[in-house]
């Protein structure tokens, strides 16, 4: 498996048992040791070191001296037990960061900023790879520092195992992204598994919901504020340095819903694919930072979706394509596709609709809608949940974009 060679299967090997109660080994730099341990911490330029200063504290924490030439590619990482990653399990990611100018004064980055903020913050990625010469990888967010403003500042998320994650040959943690000439410390790193509440035997009674809903503005959902703006009831997604845009409803719709958007504008930007639109529904417990990913993070962002369609577009082409992925009966990931002869720009129309425990997708089409390949069928837990609304963007690793809509949401609860 994983290219591994003819004889991989005559060598004997002895593996310890599995413990996915704590992902992380030596989280704490060997805190129980004496002049502390770099054990199974592995770096990528900048090496690893036991620094005699930890958080809270404690005596010992892990050094990546960020210098000479230094840049935000300078990492430490760990690889995890891939027995643990199976489809579909939730993991809590934390740890404790201290970022240091070369004078060892305290570094303060800029929370929430994107990698391009040349004062952004570290983060946690996985790094999920399959083959070792013809190799695919994923890296999909573990975790965000959510504060900057202390000595040690917390870096915590979650994150979900994709089907991707699950096959893969190696799993690992990367925390880097520390701006050249700053130093970072981490301690009290952890990945454990985040326990799901069972649900209630008689689940509440949804509150009633009226039939024509407002379309997502400002005043009813959670936005990426950099890179999401308004115009009455029109939703602008602008970037010019590369920012991810997300808009989520802050309520879940049960039963029938559906979400429609209607170009308003749309700027082009360079040549090849351009910046697209996805509408998408979540679960009713997702978060805005689970459902905004990076491009490369695209996959896992569609592994948690109940099911989304999203438009691609080549500025010289007249054309559009359209892509859908939803849950399926099975477990499984159901992609389905549709193109047209046209370009999606202003007046375009396209929409993502759940009805009767399927969901389907449209586009408007010579003054009517025409269905997006065929309706798929959702899983039982799918079919009637309350899910959230939302719309986001996919980059195609641009790093500029301006695409201006005018959404509809619209529910049926009969």
């Amino acid at each position: 498996p994983n290219e591994c060679g003819l004889d991989f299967e005559s060598f004997e090997i002895e593996q310890p048992a599995a413990s996915c109660d704590e992902l992380i080994l030596n989280g704490d730099a060997g805190e129980t040791i004496a002049g502390g341990s770099i054990e199974h911490w592995r770096h990528e330029a900048g090496g690893v070191q036991v620094a005699e200063d930890g958080a809270d504290g404690s005596m010992y924490s892990l050094l990546s001296i960020n210098t000479d030439p230094g840049g935000k590619y300078y990492a430490l990482s760990q690889y995890l037990d891939t027995r643990c990653m199976i489809e579909g399990s939730k993991y809590s990611f934390r740890a404790l960061v201290k970022l240091t100018n070369q004078d060892d004064t305290l570094f303060q980055c800029n929370v929430g900023a994107w990698s391009s903020d040349p004062a952004s913050c570290p983060a946690a990625i996985l790094v999920s790879m399959h083959g070792l010469t013809d190799w695919d990888a994923e890296w999909p967010r573990a975790g965000a520092m959510t504060e900057s403003d202390k000595e040690w500042n917390v870096m915590e998320g979650t994150f979900t195992v994709s089907a991707f994650d699950s096959e893969a040959g190696t799993v690992a943690l990367r925390i880097s992204g520390a701006p050249a000439g700053v130093n970072f410390q981490i301690d009290q790193v952890s990945i454990t598994p985040v326990e799901e509440t069972e649900a209630p035997t008689t689940p509440p009674t949804p509150a009633p919901i009226p039939s024509n809903l407002p379309p997502l503005h400002q005043l009813s959902a959670d936005y990426t504020q950099e890179s999401v703006s308004f115009e009455g009831d029109a939703v602008i997604f602008s970037s010019s340095t590369g920012q991810d845009a997300t808009i989520l409803t802050s309520i879940a719709f049960p039963d029938n819903v559906e979400i429609m958007v209607e170009y308003l504008g749309r700027d082009i930007f360079g040549s090849r694919y351009q910046a697209g639109l996805a509408l998408f529904f979540a679960a009713e417990n997702e978060a805005l930072e689970a459902v905004t990913t990076d491009d490369n993070g695209f996959a896992s962002f569609e592994s948690i979706s109940v099911a989304s369609i999203r438009d691609r577009m080549y500025p010289i082409i007249n054309h559009v394509w359209f892509h859908m992925k939803n849950q399926g009966v099975d477990g499984s990931i159901v992609h389905s596709s549709g193109e047209s002869d046209y370009q999606m720009m202003t007046g375009g129309k396209f929409k993502l609709s759940r009805s009767n425990g399927y969901v389907s997708a449209y586009h408007y089409y010579n003054g009517g809608w025409a269905q997006i390949d065929h309706s798929q069928e959702l899983p039982d837990l799918y079919k009637t949940a309350p899910v959230k609304v939302g719309m986001r963007i996919k980059r195609e690793w641009k790093s500029e974009y301006f695409l201006k809509v005018l959404p509809t949401v619209i529910t049926d609860t009969a």
